[in-house]
């Protein structure tokens, strides 16, 4: 099996675990020497750095929180002076306060090696041409699959948000031999195909690579059949480094976490009290070798677990199951992250609207393809003529479009009495 760190990849776990052990002490010291609000939530909890000896000791930490990024915009979870911060990456939208994360030099050389290992796991090489299908505007995990590929000699063909049909054409026409992208545009990209009906002989495709929203394996089975490829997933968190946390290895039993940067915990959602392996619960990770940005137990909200015990590929690195939950209200769309607090901040802009709402999803095989956002209204909105109350959603939905970076529909609905 195809290894591109095999000294880190198959390391043994004891020495793992104290290479672990060794990088968790270093890192909760620049956070609580550097970072006020670290320094502030170990003092209340009544925890120094000093009390952090053993690996078991990290539960002695508090968690760490999106509000908790949101609340310290832009730079008050920065652990290093602006100045040694080469790029600075923020979500789609400008409603309330977006999370900034701040990268290093090193940060990025991590950033670039993690994906690289998942893209010679699951067998690409300096031969492929690897079609990056991902948005290249403030989503940087494309940009992510272009120096990674580069960096293990693959060609690369950024095509980005382009249609079906110009995907397809470029596929045929560069000789494409893997695909990245949300599996929910490969499964498009496949319709497509069968619309029109073009074979897939006509094209190169061999593995695709997919990642930034949760597929089950009816989506990996349909893809594979259809498309004549291996397609394997690659997991990544929006606040701490997307893709590059975990991905598939060609055995496809489990996404590889990357221990020797990211210390993962599964945790009960409610109580917080932390659960063995095999236990499925909430994913929390600590950053390891984050320099701008270290985050200490943060809670992911994705649902998952984790298995210890060896993979036949070779690698002793903890695998977690594919995230299929969440412990929050965040929906996913066509690989599009939509949070509730985006929603609100629409809302309270808007007279006569909200601040109640309900969403409604459509999509098919587990993948969620259309939002709708199903807005309380005042009666007086609801009693204006047609054509002005059409006019008021347009608005809105563009309101939305540029909070959220993907097109919703709205409706409006009568208040409910209190």
């Amino acid at each position: 099996m195809p290894i591109l760190n095999p000294d880190i990849e198959t390391m043994d776990r004891k020495e793992l675990l104290d290479l672990q052990m060794e990088r968790l002490q270093i890192v909760v010291n620049q956070a609580y020497s550097n970072v006020d609000f670290y320094r502030r939530k170990f003092d209340e909890a009544g925890v120094s750095p000093d009390d952090i000896k053993t690996l078991d000791d990290l539960k002695r930490i508090p968690f760490t929180t999106r509000k908790d990024l949101i609340d310290n915009y832009p730079y008050g979870m920065f652990a290093v002076p602006l100045r040694d911060v080469v790029r600075l990456q923020f979500p789609l939208g400008m409603y309330g306060n977006p999370i900034v994360i701040g990268y290093t030099g090193e940060d990025l050389r991590i950033w670039r090696e993690l994906v690289a290992r998942v893209m010679v796991g699951v067998g690409i090489t300096e031969h492929d041409i690897i079609q990056v299908a991902f948005n290249y505007g403030l989503f940087l995990g494309a940009v992510r699959f272009n120096q990674s590929a580069e960096l293990i000699g693959a060609a690369v063909v950024p095509t980005s948000i382009a249609s079906a049909e110009v995907q397809v054409r470029i596929m045929q026409d560069f000789r494409s031999t893997v695909l990245t992208s949300a599996p929910s545009f490969a499964v498009h990209i496949m319709e497509t195909m069968q619309r029109k009906k073009i074979d897939t002989g006509t094209l190169s495709l061999r593995i695709g690579l997919f990642g930034a929203e949760s597929w089950p394996e009816e989506v990996r089975k349909c893809l594979e059949d259809n498309l004549n490829i291996q397609a394997y997933e690659i997991f990544g968190v929006t606040e701490l480094i997307e893709p590059g946390v975990a991905g598939e290895c060609m055995e496809k039993n489990g996404l590889h976490v990357f221990e020797d940067h990211f210390l993962p915990e599964i945790i009960e959602p409610v109580t917080g009290r932390v659960l063995g392996e095999g236990r499925e619960g909430e994913l929390v990770l600590t950053t390891l070798t984050t320099q701008a940005y270290p985050l200490l137990r943060y809670r992911t909200s994705d649902v998952t677990s984790l298995h210890a015990d060896p993979c036949s590929c070779g690698r002793t690195l903890v695998r977690m199951e594919k995230v299929l939950k969440r412990t929050d209200q965040m929906v996913c769309v066509r690989g599009i992250n939509v949070f509730p607090e985006k929603i609100e901040e629409v809302l309270k802009s808007a007279e006569g609207l909200g601040p109640g709402y309900s969403l409604s999803t459509r999509g098919k095989m587990g993948m969620n393809d259309h939002l709708t956002i199903r807005v309380k209204a005042s009666s007086e909105i609801l009693q204006t003529p047609e054509e002005r109350k059409g006019a008021m959603k347009e608005r809105l939905q563009m309101a939305f479009r540029r909070a959220l970076g993907i097109g919703v529909e709205v409706e409006f609905v009568k208040e409910s009495k209190s």
